[in-house]
């Protein structure tokens, strides 16, 4: 049993921002519903029925998408093993996992069991798109509901959250829309936790949101877990919690959250680390540079790659944000009793991680004004694996957001109709401010089938599908349509496949790219489409090489079976 806590630390039992909540009505316990159907039509606004059907596989063949998609095809393909996202058949013959595909590792190893069941093209990355904004929506709600009992503020703060842009500039990388975990978790720093059993629910909740953001992508889980850990500060701190208790649940989340990542795969490749830190960072201007997304606001200057770094409010929670503090110096009695002391430890955490979004190289609109260097050089194995620093924005931007909807609400808890109004204004300015035409989930792309009956002799005769050289994403020359062409095809015939994206590969993938030949020679069990410049290498090998489809394509001279055969139609010499 915790010890009482003497006057000046115990932690006030009201909610923060918000006085005793009554029990919620029928009405208030739809709201967060509410909210996450709001977020869902949103979604939809920004093109999301394009890509809602799960048998509509043709938009993501392209860019980062080919990543995600082909992941999951081959690991529907692959064995089961350890790790348990692991693809050997693609990448072959190192293989690589979900995980270091970007292909949202925890989803696919739910789903491979069903994968018999599921149709050949069948993709989940767009319902996983929708659910993100349905429990934005969800988790935003009942954020709101920490301050105000009243189902239409919950609704329309869960819409505001839902709407926001730095959540609707990812749909390029679909694992981190999941900005609904960084709002659940500060939905947990700022409830009441009265007690120890509330204390060790919100801590369970805290492990669930961790092991679902390291099954999807690392950089949710270097964000979750300190906040996780300043939860736990926040409880003991609160005296609801010991502090034996708060250091073992912190141990806890991060042996939890390094398991997690073993268990899917993320420990692979050529290593964790990739330059461009200071680089893929946040200007200082970027809680209010649009970057091209507003109707309303001008864009400011930023450096090439620091769109990794999006931090923009959107024109609606800037203006509430503004509203708020100038109605908290006419109303600033409104704010007596609030519990500031349990965002103490949240707020600390998020501003760190904002500080690590700047990076070494710290830019007010585009141009450098410090450098903090020295700090970091320590730290390099971290900030390698990190290097997308500004992504780490992401939390500083939502609490924000929070704060303006919390305030708002708290300093006219009196007059509800006028935080409502507010909120009304707040939402339709955000809407209207984002421009929805850019979302690329407005432009389907196109994607080139191979459609020569001849494809089809390989299976059950060859093993292997290769280009050669190999095509690798980010190490060797990439021609994107051919790569994934080529990758559909050895999917759809069981084949294993040597070329296409991971985040990380084996150094020695990238010495094939310079090969004149195969490790090995010309294998038989491999049907080889080559590129012109090292067809001259296979002929001398005594390949057998003919043209299909335009493509030259050469397989062991010893091969006498249907598919060799239809390479002398058009022969190479």
């Amino acid at each position: 049993m915790p010890n009482p806590s003497p006057p000046a630390l115990m932690e006030p039992s009201p909610p923060a921002l918000a006085p005793p909540s009554p029990v919620p009505t029928r009405t208030s316990r739809w709201a967060p519903w509410v909210a996450a159907l709001a977020g869902l039509g949103w979604f939809l606004w920004l093109g999301g029925g394009n890509v809602l059907p799960p048998t509509r596989i043709d938009w993501m063949m392209r860019e980062d998408w080919a990543g995600h998609i082909f992941g999951w095809l081959f690991y529907r393909n692959a064995p089961w093993g350890l790790p348990l996202s692991s693809s050997p058949n693609q990448l072959y013959p190192y293989g690589t996992s979900v995980a270091l595909t970007d292909g949202n590792p925890l989803v696919a190893v739910l789903l491979k069991p069903f994968s018999a069941l599921l149709p050949a093209d069948f993709q989940y990355t767009g319902a996983w798109l929708g659910l993100c904004f349905v429990l934005m929506g969800y988790f935003g709600a009942r954020l709101v509901a920490v301050v105000s009992p009243r189902p239409v503020h919950q609704v329309l703060g869960g819409a505001l959250l839902a709407l926001a842009p730095p959540m609707a500039a990812r749909f390029g990388h679909p694992t981190l829309c999941a900005h609904w975990l960084l709002v659940a978790m500060l939905w947990l720093h700022l409830r009441d936790t009265p007690d120890a059993h509330a204390a060790r629910k919100a801590l369970a909740l805290a492990a669930l949101f961790n092991a679902v953001g390291a099954g999807t992508h690392p950089y949710l889980v270097a964000m979750l877990a300190p906040l996780a850990v300043a939860l736990a500060v926040r409880l003991a701190l609160g005296r609801v919690l010991g502090w034996g208790a708060a250091v073992a649940a912190a141990v806890g989340f991060l042996v939890l959250d390094v398991g997690v990542f073993a268990l899917f795969g993320y420990f692979g490749g050529s290593g964790l680390g990739a330059e461009g830190f200071g680089d893929f960072s946040a200007d200082l201007a970027t809680l209010f540079n649009p970057m091209g997304w507003s109707k309303l606001l001008p864009s400011l200057n930023a450096a090439p790659r620091q769109g990794e770094g999006f931090g923009y409010l959107g024109a609606g929670a800037l203006l509430l944000l503004a509203l708020s503090l100038l109605a908290t110096v006419f109303r600033f009695s409104a704010l007596r009793g609030v519990p500031w002391r349990r965002g103490v430890p949240v707020a600390v955490t998020v501003l760190l991680m904002a500080v690590y979004a700047l990076s070494w190289r710290v830019t007010w609109t585009g141009r450098q004004v410090a450098d903090l260097g020295a700090l970091y050089a320590p730290l390099s194995r971290l900030t390698s694996a990190f290097r997308s620093s500004g992504r780490f924005v992401w939390p500083l931007s939502y609490l924000l957001v929070a704060c303006a909807v919390l305030l708002w609400l708290r300093l006219w808890r009196a007059r509800p109709w006028v935080g409502t109004a507010a909120l009304v204004l707040a939402v339709a300015v955000q809407a209207y401010d984002w421009r929805a035409e850019r979302s690329p989930l407005h432009r389907p792309g196109s994607f080139r089938r191979l459609q020569a009956p001849e494809w089809a002799e390989l299976r059950g005769a060859y093993q292997h599908l290769a280009l050669f050289p190999p095509h690798v994403q980010w190490v060797c020359r990439y021609e994107e349509p051919l790569v994934n062409a080529l990758g559909y095809t050895a999917y759809r015939l069981g084949l294993t496949f040597n070329s296409g994206y991971a985040s990380r590969t084996p150094p020695e993938l990238a010495r094939e790219c310079q090969a004149r030949l195969p490790p090995g020679g010309v294998d038989a069990d491999t049907a080889y489409v080559v590129a012109p410049e090292a067809l001259g290498a296979f002929l001398q090998q005594g390949a057998r090489c003919g043209v299909l489809e335009g493509l030259p394509v050469c397989v062991a001279g010893q091969r006498t079976d249907a598919f060799a055969r239809a390479l002398e139609r058009q022969p190479l010499r």
